[in-house]
Formats: structure tokens, sequence, C-alpha cells
């Protein structure tokens, strides 16, 4: 299955403990996202890895 994801999406999936998470790491998932994520991951990466355990 080919999915689409945006920035929160990612976070949402990368700080909580939640079935998308999982739904994003299967073996049949393919994700696909906008070029500007990666700008974005990068300017709230610290963020993020403060709420990550």
């Amino acid at each position: 299955m080919d999915l689409v994801i945006d920035a929160n999406i990612l976070f949402a999936a990368l700080i909580k403990d939640i079935i998308t998470s999982d739904i994003m790491l299967h073996d049949d998932i393919h994700l696909y996202a906008p070029e500007y994520l990666i700008d974005e991951f990068e300017e709230y990466r610290n963020l993020i890895k403060g709420k990550t355990n």
C-alpha cells in the first residue's frame, strides 16, 4: 500500500506510541512525503527528541 504522510503524522508517530507508527513500519507500506518534510523535521528535531522515550 502506498501512503503519503505529512509532518504532523510523522511527528505524532515518533512522539506517541500509537498505531500510526506500527502501520508506518509495516513491510507492505510504502511511504511518500513532500520534500519540505526534511526541513520541518530538522527544525523540530530537538523538540521531538525531548518528547520521545
